[in-house]
């Protein structure tokens, strides 16, 4: 994919249509679209979102599960010129109505019901006068910006207040290739197209603006020049379409490589079943991804050896560990990202399985990370570790409808300081070791939560591990361990203990230690353990 800095997402799809037409680009519980196919539903969608009204420019949340109405949607989107706000299908009233209000959304394209919860009802217990009213004739105080909801309901129910997905794409069917074509050329690398809204864990969150630019160019450098694949290689996403992952790497990675895009939310025997199945290439997974495949009782009679590539998204122990689930794995990376950065390193070029496994790779071309002392603001040496500083073609635009927040993480120099603690090497290779907000003081040190996991992952017979810090009268803080074993395994806290004495300072090692089933982590929707819902468990 030649210049990708010079062509937008939509365009990208063009070229891919002419370089795949035929191939199979999506797969969704066995049906099946070619590039082709893709490109004209997304074009038939575009047209009809823009005859009720939808312009370049205009905000469009989405709302939906793993489906591929949302990867249609995402393209007709790119198509109009419009930005995509993609909206955890977990959020609830207050959460929903501040991003819909944050972001200034326009137009909201959802799926009326999920397992993770009825969307009509949520949006009726939030302002009864959006679900009482009729199609663009919405009248809502609590949510000034919206004027229009385009809803699929799998069921076939229709809704009074907004227009069908399915009859909005059947409208755009008579639409010409020139006007598709039009709207495609207005379109410019440098527009905004992606809000991607951060986890708000420890705050409200805010809504990083990206580009055509950063969003393609983390798409072709995070899997085509990383991974050992080719044209027609099947790659698996079960990340949400909320997440960073599903809505920018996976879609955008097969679109630029010309891959085959299967798409499943993660349920573990659903996963098994479709990598034995279909013969997947590519995974990409957290802990709690490799512990449910491997936990599963159909594991032992899947075949998953067509898995050659691994994107880890977990601690170095996990490196050897996930060729127990994937004994085909040749290539397996560690990748470095935010929803400011999208993409910052990979282990791209990389042979040596210690640096591949122990870290995060080198920043790709055109992106510039340094390693600062906060406080200071001087970078450090090599190796040591301080605050990771990014500028280049990954990093955001700023915070929509936040200046301030936005001064304060851009400096004058354009780095974006992203308050992750972590250090690079003397080649140049860069070690996250986690977030500063993720430091526990205690006794009067400060102690890396990330640090000291990755130190007890290395302990044998501990499969999974959390750190957190837990109020203690004492040392203000006590470091506090939440372990997982192998089945196989007996510990208790002693052992835990002795294997800390002498390897880690005193101040670092756990004052208490849990243990924890499986399925006793709580989860976030990424498939990321929820350190907050951990850490209250823990406390009460």
């Amino acid at each position: 994919m030649p210049n990708w800095e010079k062509v937008t997402i939509a365009k990208q799809l063009q070229t891919a249509v002419q370089q795949y037409g035929d191939d199979t680009a999506l797969v969704f519980k066995g049906k099946k679209w070619t590039y082709g196919q893709l490109y004209q539903e997304s074009a038939m969608l575009a047209a009809g979102l823009c005859e009720i009204g939808v312009k370049k420019g205009d905000r469009v949340g989405t709302l939906f599960g793993n489906a591929p109405e949302w990867i249609l949607t995402k393209y007709a989107l790119h198509i109009i010129g419009a930005v995509i706000v993609p909206i955890n299908i977990n959020f609830r009233t207050e959460e929903l109505k501040y991003i819909l209000r944050q972001g200034d959304i326009q137009t909201l394209i959802m799926t009326d019901k999920l397992k993770s919860g009825d969307y009509v009802g949520l949006l009726t217990e939030l302002d009864p006068y959006i679900t009482g009213g009729v199609q663009d004739s919405i009248s809502s105080k609590i949510i000034p910006s919206l004027e229009r909801i385009v809803c699929l309901s799998p069921s076939g129910k229709r809704y009074l207040f907004c227009h069908d997905f399915i009859n909005i794409m059947e409208s755009g069917r008579s639409c010409n290739g020139k006007k598709i074509n039009d709207m495609i050329a207005m379109g410019a690398p440098e527009d905004i197209c992606n809000i991607l809204f951060t986890s708000g864990s420890t705050a409200f969150p805010k809504g990083a603006m990206h580009n055509h630019t950063s969003l393609l160019g983390i798409g072709l450098n995070l899997i085509p020049k990383t991974f050992n694949m080719t044209p027609r290689s099947k790659l698996l996403c079960n990340f949400p379409f909320y997440h960073i992952a599903g809505c920018v790497y996976f879609p955008l990675g097969a679109l630029t490589g010309g891959y085959e895009l299967h798409v499943n939310e993660f349920v573990a025997p659903e996963v098994l079943e479709i990598i034995n199945s279909q013969k997947i290439n590519f995974f990409c997974g957290f802990e709690a991804h490799f512990n449910a495949l491997a936990n599963d009782p159909n594991f032992n009679d899947c075949d998953l050896g067509s898995v050659g590539n691994i994107l880890l998204a977990a601690g170095p122990e996990w490196y050897e560990k996930c060729r127990n689930v994937f004994p085909g794995a040749k290539v397996i990376a560690h990748h470095y990202g935010f929803s400011e950065g999208t993409g910052v390193s990979m282990s791209f070029d990389e042979v040596d399985d210690y640096i591949r496994k122990h870290t995060n790779g080198k920043p790709w071309p055109g992106i510039e990370v340094k390693i600062i002392n906060p406080y200071t603001g001087d970078q450090v040496g090599p190796e040591e570790n301080g605050e990771i500083c990014l500028r280049g073609w990954s990093r955001f635009q700023g915070y929509y409808k936040d200046e301030e927040e936005t001064r304060k993480a851009i400096d004058s120099d354009g780095f974006f300081h992203s308050g992750d603690y972590g250090c690079k090497d003397l080649g140049g290779n860069i070690s996250y070791r986690g977030r500063y907000k993720m430091m526990i003081k205690t006794g009067g040190e400060n102690v890396s939560e990330r640090e000291v996991e990755i130190f007890l992952e290395s302990m044998p017979g501990v499969r999974s591990v959390q750190v957190i810090g837990v109020p203690h009268e004492k040392w203000g803080e006590a470091v506090t361990a939440i372990i997982e074993i192998e089945p196989e395994h007996r510990m208790v806290q002693q052992d835990v203990f002795d294997f800390c004495k002498g390897k880690i300072s005193k101040f670092k090692t756990p004052k208490k230690v849990y243990f924890i089933s499986s399925g006793e982590w709580p989860l976030l929707g990424s498939g990321k353990i929820n350190k907050i819902a951990l850490k209250e468990k823990i406390v009460c």
